[in-house]
């Protein structure tokens, strides 16, 4: 008897295994469930470090059973039994007053910003407001420019990949290159999550690969990358065309105006972040305070306006990637990249495999894809000997303690360009006593 219900047992698991891999046959990630032989339906993990994640991401508990794959009623529970939150709660102790506060001082920064661009921004600042609460508040701040974001809508093509990784548009902005500084990013093509957006007063190859692969540590290897034909990609086609192969065709090069995701990502950037130090700096030379061709006056821009540009594009490219998007049911840049991944986690692609598979950045794999196109050592420095466009570095130095004394000198200034001022006054004092 004891014999003929453990085989019964066992046929009950591997009939509903088999209903299980039959009907629910699927490529998306579904939690882990264990059955103890006894009565009941299997046990469904789920831990509180996912749950976390996804409360974190936005998703509500209907739209995280569904990636899960397990019910809406069982992940309440789950949740409360956790005491954890079953979404963001509303930051309702924040007064009009205070909430006005907060929209004058980021609008300020991002003069241009849109109400879900704002909601992001205060959102990259821990304050979780209401759509509603911030458009009346934008509209009072500033009418004319919500007329004109009302106005500016553009009717574009389907854009079309077929999962998150699958491609990557990486490119240079050049706008504030007459002042030494350029800024490099790249956006994934499936989700437009901004994998990385930075500020740099040169435009090598080697600064541009580094970059990319700082990324993929945090989202994962592409599995191809479009740029333009300048010589600053070089690095990073090299490295593409080792890890996938060139047969796999993982880096594309065209013209700059064809490169769609970043072309539009460029447009906001310099919208929201680059136009007021555009005008600043232009203003600066009306003023007769800053020549781009003076090398102390160009160390000295560097010195206090990189930080700043830098912070800027930190936290628009937060905001960025958690703002909705009104033509993805108002889902937000990371849970389109997350949504796709969970969902496809079972799809023979070499963007998923890249991120659930074998890890390319291993030393083993990457050691033996350099020996097969026989590179003993991936170049962490090389000349560019392509043509790219050249960014002029100023030609005077400071030592490291130099470099240290003229920063504490004026660290405590607020206005920029007072700084900037202080910033010369302080250099050249130095460079006086060294000649």
């Amino acid at each position: 008897m004891e014999e003929l219900v453990s085989c019964l047992s066992d046929l009950r698991a591997f009939v509903r295994q088999s209903v299980s891999l039959d009907e629910r046959r699927t490529d998306a990630f579904t939690v882990p469930r264990s059955s103890s032989g006894q009565r009941g339906r299997p046990k469904i993990t789920v831990t509180r470090q996912q749950l976390e994640f996804l409360v974190t991401q936005g998703y509500t508990i209907k739209r995280m059973a569904q990636l899960l794959g397990c019910s809406a009623s069982f992940l309440y529970k789950r949740t409360k039994a956790l005491g954890l939150p079953t979404r963001n709660s509303m930051s309702r102790s924040l007064t009009d007053e205070e909430l006005e506060q907060h929209i004058r001082r980021l609008h300020g920064l991002y003069p241009r910003s849109g109400n879900e661009m704002m909601r992001a921004l205060l959102r990259a600042e821990g304050l979780l407001v209401s759509r509603q609460r911030v458009r009346v508040m934008l509209t009072n701040i500033d009418p004319a420019a919500a007329a004109r974001r009302w106005s500016a809508a553009v009717a574009r093509r389907t854009y079309y990949v077929p999962y998150p990784n699958s491609l990557w548009h990486m490119d240079g902005n050049m706008r504030l290159i007459r002042w030494g500084l350029v800024i490099h990013g790249a956006i994934d093509g499936y989700s437009r999550l901004i994998t990385y957006l930075n500020c740099n007063t040169d435009n090598r190859a080697a600064t541009v690969l580094t970059q990319f692969l700082k990324a993929t540590c945090v989202y994962g290897l592409p599995s191809r990358v479009r740029s333009d034909h300048g010589g600053e990609n070089t690095q990073v086609a090299l490295f593409m065309n080792v890890v996938h192969g060139v047969e796999h065709r993982s880096h594309i090069t065209g013209e700059s105006v064809h490169n769609q995701r970043i072309e539009r990502l460029w447009r906001d950037v310099f919208l929201h972040v680059l136009h007021s130090f555009y005008n600043e700096f232009y203003s600066l030379e009306d003023n007769g305070t800053l020549d781009p061709a003076n090398d102390v006056h160009k160390l000295s821009l560097h010195l206090v306006y990189l930080p700043e540009i830098q912070s800027r594009l930190s936290r628009f490219r937060e905001a960025w990637n958690h703002h909705r998007l009104r033509t993805e049911n108002n889902r937000t840049p990371s849970q389109l990249w997350t949504d796709g991944m969970l969902t496809n986690m079972g799809v023979n692609s070499t963007s998923i495999n890249n991120v659930f598979g074998d890890d390319p950045f291993t030393e083993h794999n990457l050691e033996g894809l350099l020996a097969q196109h026989g590179i003993t050592n991936f170049p962490a420095e090389m000349v560019d000997q392509f043509p790219a466009v050249n960014v002029h570095p100023p030609s005077v130095e400071l030592s490291q303690e130099q470099q240290e004394e003229v920063l504490i000198a004026i660290e405590d200034i607020a206005d920029l360009k007072f700084k900037y001022q202080m910033c010369c006054n302080e250099i050249s004092h130095r460079l006086s006593l060294t000649v």
